[in-house]
């Protein structure tokens, strides 16, 4: 049976590119690179220092230089040689690169005493995808293995709760093994740690005692009990025996249970049940699938008149375990994230994100009790998806991060309207809609209005502040007076002009 599991997640997750150094410049060293990485080779201090150098692997010369210039072209090839810290890098290895080198620097012209160094350099594939797989034994022991789908050389270590696993701990196996089967009473965060030279992966999950114990009160009419699968289950059938004067309980037609106050007459099951006068509860260990069906307790007066009659129902389901979660981006930057169990009867799921209920507003489609659920970009954090049916429940949890989009806002770059999640080796293309188009040309048309509007006001303003100070000036200078030929005054002056 499949043990009951909880919290399993993946700590790190390798995958190529891993980028690794090694010291070459002590004779005999032992070096690890990648699978599709990169290694950088430390041959030397400063090769300015040095008057002649090369690199071979076995006799096919790599590199040469003298004086720090180097001789070789490398220009074409997955190598390159920084000469001020004698680092020589090699991209994209693959098994062809592995093998045994060889370097001699040449510290001075006269070419005595050079320096020959060796080194053997290895290629691994990381580890990855690390799988547990767990059994429950027939005497509550748990045997757990780890493996894991990929790599070179993989060497496994546990620990439980933080700490190396004990011998006291341990049925069989060991802390270094790829499977160990642990004591029926251990319990608490189990994790295996699968490494090799280049990378590290682990897996962790949180294991319950096999056997899992439920209880149920089956004094009530209709009561609905649950057992786990290869587990046992205590009903509750009665206060105290020891006051009644006889009972019964029985599955359909047969017979299970027969006694008078605190003697029992018959138990069917006996050699995996037992019952408790005192309290009156029956257990029924190693369940199986012929356990489930309806039960009956019937309870008699001393003449023999049925005072009380219950009936039970009890179903078996196998405990949910070995959940994964599996999370794939969509086209734009929206992350699907399906969950599901190794194993179990009837699961039931729900998932929080940053031990909150995921909301409408941060799913795209799904729902938080779903199995398939599709998060919106903006929606980071720890995912925790819980599975659980009637006598157990598993969780597992995942850091959400960016599908490799950022979000760029086009408003920032020119102006228009359009903003849009992008990867970073996607071109930036804001397209700008027909509908945008003509309310920023009406934008446009409205300043410029508004300018020429403004433009106008202050030549008027400034065109009447010139006729008020013209007016101004006008008022101050003492106003000639003309008068016509034949006016009064006219008359009187030339009177005065003829006379003597």
């Amino acid at each position: 049976m499949s043990a009951v599991f909880g919290l399993l997640v993946i700590l790190l997750q390798v995958s190529h590119g891993v980028e690794t150094s090694c010291d070459g410049r002590q004779n005999g060293a032992e070096c690890y690179g990648a699978l599709g990485g990169t290694l950088l080779l430390r041959l030397m201090d400063d090769a300015s220092e040095i008057f002649k150098f090369d690199l071979k692997k076995e006799t096919t010369v790599i590199l040469q230089g003298r004086r720090g210039n180097i001789l070789t072209d490398l220009t074409k090839s997955r190598f390159s040689f920084t000469p001020n810290n004698g680092t020589f890098r090699i991209n994209n290895l693959s098994r062809d690169d592995g093998g045994q080198y060889s370097s001699t620097a040449y510290l001075d012209s006269s070419g005595t005493n050079p320096v020959a160094q060796t080194l053997q350099l290895i290629i691994q594939a990381p580890v990855s995808s690390v799988q547990l797989v767990s059994e429950c034994l027939s005497q509550g022991e748990m045997r757990v293995s780890c493996s894991s789908g990929g790599g070179d050389s993989p060497q496994y270590s546990w620990t439980l709760n933080g700490r190396r696993l004990k011998k006291s701990q341990l049925l069989s196996g060991n802390s270094e093994g790829q499977i160990v089967t642990l004591k029926r009473d251990v319990s608490g965060l189990l994790v295996c740690t699968a490494r090799n030279r280049i990378s590290s992966v682990s897996k962790r999950v949180k294991i319950s005692p096999c056997g899992v114990e439920t209880y149920c009160d089956g004094r009530y009419d209709g009561a609905q009990c649950y057992g786990a699968l290869g587990g046992s289950v205590l009903l509750q059938l009665m206060e105290n025996s020891s006051e009644i004067f006889r009972y019964e309980w029985k599955k359909k037609s047969t017979v299970i249970l027969h006694g008078r106050k605190e003697r029992i007459v018959t138990n069917l099951i006996e050699n995996r049940s037992s019952f408790t006068p005192s309290n009156g509860t029956f257990r029924i260990t190693k369940l199986s699938r012929n356990d489930a069906g309806e039960y009956t307790v019937m309870i008699f007066d001393s003449n023999e008149a049925v005072i009380e009659k219950q009936t039970l129902q009890l179903t078996i389901q196998v405990p949910v375990s070995s959940i994964q979660l599996a999370s794939e981006c969509l086209s734009q930057g929206e992350m699907r994230v399906s969950c599901s169990s190794g194993g179990g009867d009837s699961p039931q799921y729900s998932w929080t994100l940053d031990g909150h209920t995921l909301m409408k507003s941060q799913l795209l489609s799904g729902n938080s009790e779903g199995q398939i659920i599709t998060l919106r970009q903006d929606v980071l954090g720890m995912l925790v998806c819980t599975v659980r049916n009637h006598i157990s429940s598993v969780s597992d949890e995942e850091k959400t991060e960016s599908c490799g989009f950022e979000f760029f806002d086009c408003t920032l770059l020119n102006g228009t309207y359009i903003s849009q999640w992008l990867r970073p080796s996607d071109e930036i293309q804001c397209v700008k809609p027909a509908l945008s188009l003509d309310i920023s040309l009406l934008i446009c048309v409205l300043e410029a209005a508004v300018f020429f509007l403004i433009i106008i006001g202050i030549f008027l303003y400034f065109a009447w502040r010139k006729n008020k100070l013209l007016k101004g000036e006008g008022s101050a200078v003492p106003e000639e007076v003309e008068y016509d030929n034949n006016s009064v005054v006219m008359v009187e002056m030339r009177s005065s002009a003829a006379e003597p």
